[in-house]
């Protein structure tokens, strides 16, 4: 067995836990939350220490979804252990026009219990305007009023601050005020007030959102620092490490490292994303679920103009930046209409400038889509419909108006629109095959077969590599029949669809026929279709025939890739004897040097190059290049939506770490093998992916997983999906006796093995360089041996046996 490195791939670091890691629920990922502003709890906890607080405001600010509420939440609870009153109210959630409503909501079961001495010594005028503030003391009350002049506000606001004196002076006062920037403008009012004149005994701790702030309200604030009123904290972004540590599930690294970008560092942006759609193909759960964070965004959008809900909604169906121009056309709105709206969702900090001078963005994903969802259908499709003619009197690229001729603004006499679609999708192909599939869809008849071919083609090539190989080989099938024209590199795909279904012997026949009628001058292709040719084999545990590895030595094509596809392919199918081990590690290097030289764009469409290379590394026990080179990959595949490969990737990646021992991390990889494999409806790598997952929740003793799943990383055991070994690996457990199948030999057992998957004789030769009538030979001795008749039973023994292999 190669010696396997012990040193963990330092991507893990922040990925997949080990088994002693452990990772919050939803119940505690607060606790978790606040361990990581442990440093700014503790500066809040100092006002609350002092026998006379030294400032009446502490001022929380930051971004949204930076853990203000929790921050201030967590105050609360511990000035109440210190034996405070606390009163809390965000404005957000306070009716619209309610004047002092943040106030009155927080006071109000507060006051609730209060009896007739406590209001007593308030004048019949002053109590007629607190009960116009207060409801909970309406009954106290001659009559209720609202301060109607600057007098009388003034008068009101020496009988607010009396009040939360009189509140404050048995236990301390803490009065939580949350979404300030949303208060109305009376309680800004009152703040200054407050802030001005404090109450004895009383602290105000409030959160707010800086950009979306009104003028009064900054200003007020700003004054408050600067005169030393108050004590100003600002929530900074947390850093990646802290950041991974909140969420309620441990994600794979490559997931992980999306929602760390996407996040910018703000925690609750972090969970609420990933339970949201965009990032939902390793989380369970649809994008709508009870908990959809996305649905608590809807009040960023209340108290919008008409105007500004108008652009706020034609900017969520346009690919961002963009600018004004092209907005105004959306929302079929002048120019400077749009301006002024585009203005006011600034103001609101629902979108924010873009990178370019004179364009725009949306300030996270969640407040895009929330803007998208609450948009009519009716109204998006005129709104995409009327972005695509705009684009197309640009001349924009195919890929920015296919955008919205593919959200409905395609008509079916509109010729010039299918042609943008279709060289659209092929731009796209390899860099989101999902929507190129979707574009070439909207141009082609679903109820017949016919059309260009080329178009069909490309459809069946994106359908498989977005992770649809059953509507790939169907549209392959459709075309590739009725063709006269033979079309080599189609047949290439159609065999890797099905061996994504796990048809290995139909796949290896089809690559047969399509070298056969490839002309001597077509070395490319008959470099591509070995190299198609040992990948069928390897995944389907059958030894390669010699020619075929000599074929893979004696290629010398240019393309980088494809070289080291080659080089990988012949260091796993030369065989496991010591003598051949310098010569593999000879070709693996020079692999590796060809792959680590790959560009993102290159390495999109050599994602088999990168899984094979991997597999080369981990037979000679190079782990950490090994999982480094997984890891790339798969984060290539997750963020294009090349879900083709990713199974494979994520069962090749669980093994070497189950073979070190991470049976937690290699189970998180088996998880999302068998979830991606269900979902392109591909049964034959679910079962890979759940013998792995079975495997891991069965380490058996010490030392036991990482011997087992070392010799299937290294060598060996065939499992579909994933890269068997070049030699059949012999089981080391005894025979069933009761089956007879101890009486076979090494070479009839193999063949056994082979007709129990389903293997006609000549693919059984071919797989074990024998001539069809020596297997036919063997097959007889076994018939003999065992007293059977048929491959059926030879088959159902073999399976009572657990594959032999298994």
């Amino acid at each position: 067995m190669p010696h396997r490195e012990d040193t963990r791939h330092t991507d893990h670091a922040t990925g997949p836990r080990g088994p002693s890691d452990s990772r919050p629920t939803t119940a505690d990922g607060r606790a978790h939350a606040l361990h990581a502003r442990a440093r700014e709890l503790a500066a809040l906890e100092q006002v609350l220490d002092h026998d006379e607080p030294g400032v009446p405001l502490v001022e929380v600010r930051g971004d949204p979804w930076m853990g203000k509420s929790a921050l201030l939440a967590a105050l609360g609870e511990r000035a109440r252990e210190r034996g405070w009153t606390v009163a809390s109210a965000a404005a957000g959630s306070v009716p619209e026009g309610l004047p002092f409503g943040v106030f009155a909501d927080a006071l109000d079961e507060l006051l609730a219990p209060v009896g007739d001495q406590t209001v007593s010594w308030l004048s019949p005028h002053h109590l007629s305007w607190l009960a116009g503030i207060f409801p909970a003391l309406s009954w106290h009350a001659p009559a209720v009023a609202l301060p109607a002049n600057p007098c009388e506000h003034h008068h009101a606001l020496h009988a607010v601050r009396s009040l939360l004196g009189h509140l404050g002076s048995r236990d301390r006062l803490l009065l939580i005020l949350d979404d300030m920037h949303l208060a109305d403008e009376a309680s800004v009012l009152l703040l200054q007030h407050l802030l001005r004149h404090p109450a004895p005994r009383v602290v105000l701790a409030l959160a707010h959102r800086p950009r979306q702030d009104q003028q009064s309200l900054r200003i007020l604030l700003g004054e408050a620092a600067a005169a030393g009123r108050s004590a100003r904290l600002e929530l900074s972004p947390l850093p990646d490490e802290q950041l991974g540590a909140l969420l309620p599930r441990p994600l794979l690294p490559a997931r992980l490292r999306s929602l760390l970008h996407a996040s910018q560092g703000r925690p609750g942006l972090l969970r609420a994303l990933a339970l949201s759609a965009p990032w939902a193909d390793d989380v369970p759960g649809g994008p709508h679920s009870p908990a959809d964070p996305a649905m608590s965004l809807l009040r960023e959008f209340r108290g919008l103009s008409p105007l500004g809900r108008t652009v706020a909604h034609a900017a969520a169906v346009l690919q961002e930046p963009f600018d004004t121009a092209l907005l105004a056309e959306a929302a079929r709105a002048g120019e400077d209409e749009t301006r002024a709206g585009v203005d006011e969702l600034v103001r609101r900090d629902i979108l924010r400038p873009g990178a370019t001078r004179g364009t725009f963005r949306f300030r996270d994903p969640l407040v895009r889509r929330t803007a998208h969802d609450t948009a009519g259908v009716a109204w998006q499709l005129g709104a995409h419909a009327r972005a695509a003619t705009a684009l197309r009197d640009r001349a924009a690229c195919p890929a920015r108006v296919a955008w919205h001729l593919g959200h409905g603004g395609l008509t079916a006499r509109d010729g010039e629109g299918v042609r943008i679609l279709q060289e659209a999708a092929r731009s796209v192909l390899w860099q989101r095959p999902d929507r190129a599939a979707g574009w070439l869809g909207a141009t082609l008849d679903p109820r017949s077969d016919t059309g260009d071919p080329r178009q069909r083609l490309r459809l069946a090539t994106a359908l498989a590599l977005s992770g649809d190989p059953a509507g790939s080989l169907a549209m392959f099938d459709g075309t590739l029949e009725k063709g006269s024209v033979a079309h080599p590199d189609a047949e290439l795909w159609r065999a890797r669809v099905l061996r994504l279904l796990g048809r290995h012997g139909e796949a290896a026949d089809l690559l047969e026929k399509t070298a056969a009628n490839l002309t001597p001058d077509a070395h490319e292709l008959r470099a591509r279709t070995t190299a198609a040719l040992l990948e069928t084999c390897l995944e389907a545990g059958e030894r390669p025939r010699p020619a075929l590895v000599e074929d893979a030595g004696a290629v010398t094509e240019p393309d980088p890739a494809l070289r080291a596809l080659l080089l990988a392919l012949r260091a796993l199918a030369s065989g496991s004897d010591a003598a051949a081990a310098g010569g593999r590690a000879e070709l693996v290097q020079r692999a590796a040097r060809l792959a680590d030289g790959l560009g993102d764009e290159p390495a999109l469409r050599a994602l088999d190059t990168l899984y094979w290379v991997a597999r080369a590394e981990s037979a000679l026990g190079r782990d950490t290049a090994a999982l480094g080179r997984l890891e790339r990959a798969l984060d290539l595949a997750l963020r294009h939506r090349l879900r083709y490969v990713v199974p494979q990737l994520a069962v090749a990646a669980g093994r070497i770490l189950l073979a070190r021992g991470d049976t937690a991390a290699a189970g998180l990889y088996a998880d999302h093998a068998r979830r991606a494999a269900e979902r392109m409806g591909s049964g034959f790598q679910a079962e890979a992916a759940g013998r792995l997952r079975a495997r891991t929740d069965r380490p058996g003793p010490p030392g036991t997983a990482r011997a087992t799943a070392g010799r299937d990383a290294a060598q060996a055991e065939p499992e579909p999906g994933t890269a068997g070994a070049p030699e059949p690996v012999p089981d080391d457990r005894p025979a069933d006796s009761s089956t007879g199948l101890s009486r076979l030999s090494e070479r009839e057992r193999e063949i056994s093995v082979l007709v129990s998957k389903g293997r006609t004789n000549q693919q059984i030769a071919r797989a074990l360089a024998l001539s069809p009538k020596t297997v036919e030979t063997y097959l007889a001795r076994v018939f003999k041996k065992l007293t059977l008749c048929s491959r059926a039973q030879l088959a159902a023994l073999v399976g009572m046996e657990g594959g032999l292999a298994g």
